[in-house]
């Protein structure tokens, strides 16, 4: 079995919190203990809950222990928290339900200046010459077309799964399934759904959207 690091406990210890595993005193056991459970040394357990710290889940107290700082298994924070362990494929069937509506929704409301927005985060990662350059003007093209739908709440959502996604796990996986093909493959998708949106075609920028997520699924996913 590989030796655990840091940011494995991290993870571990997030997802015991937001199963609401230690929530009725609120208080995590000591560092010694939690070094013993996980077989690491306790340095290890330390920058882990260092990084609980520093996002905002915890709050460490000289002599008193370490603190849950969202109690309330249904308050935003512990959402979001259990949300940050999120599958690729239930991000992928998640996307394939949003997106689509949310690509219909912009070819109606989008401005013409929300449009050339789009238009420009497309011409960007087409032309960008490495992976990450390219993942990031992706990433933007579909966010400016979330933008387009006018729906704040609807554009949080996708924030939230943006940065879900712009997690070091995420990055690593689009990155090893990343290829050249694929990214001009992407390209075309893109722009099949640029037309549509250009036209006002609310059913074609749907219909392009499903195919490019089912595209980006396969190559992620192997299905």
């Amino acid at each position: 079995m590989p030796k655990l690091v840091a940011n494995d406990i991290a993870l571990m210890l997030k997802k015991r919190i937001s199963s609401g595993e230690w929530l009725e005193d609120g208080r995590m056991p000591p560092e010694r203990d939690l070094a013993v459970e996980f077989g690491v040394a306790r340095n290890t357990v330390r920058r882990a809950v260092g990084f609980l710290e520093d996002d905002g889940t915890v709050v460490r107290h000289v002599g008193r222990g370490t603190f849950l700082t969202a109690t309330n298994p249904l308050s935003i924070a512990s959402m979001v928290a259990r949300m940050e362990g999120t599958s690729p494929a239930d991000m992928m069937e998640i996307r394939q339900l949003l997106e689509p509506a949310a690509a219909a929704f912009a070819a109606t409301n989008a401005s013409a200046a929300e449009l050339n927005a789009v238009r420009e985060a497309h011409k960007t990662a087409c032309e960008s010459q490495d992976m990450p350059t390219f993942e990031h003007w992706d990433a933007e093209f579909h966010h400016r077309v979330f933008a387009c739908c006018r729906n704040d709440f609807l554009k949080e959502i996708h924030n939230l799964m943006r940065a879900i996604r712009n997690q070091s796990p995420w990055f690593e996986m689009k990155k090893r399934s990343f290829s050249e093909e694929r990214r001009l493959v992407y390209c075309e998708e893109h722009q099949a759904l640029l037309d549509a949106l250009l036209h006002r075609d609310p059913d074609g920028a749907k219909t392009a959207m499903l195919v490019h997520l089912g595209t980006v699924g396969k190559n992620l996913l192997g299905r």
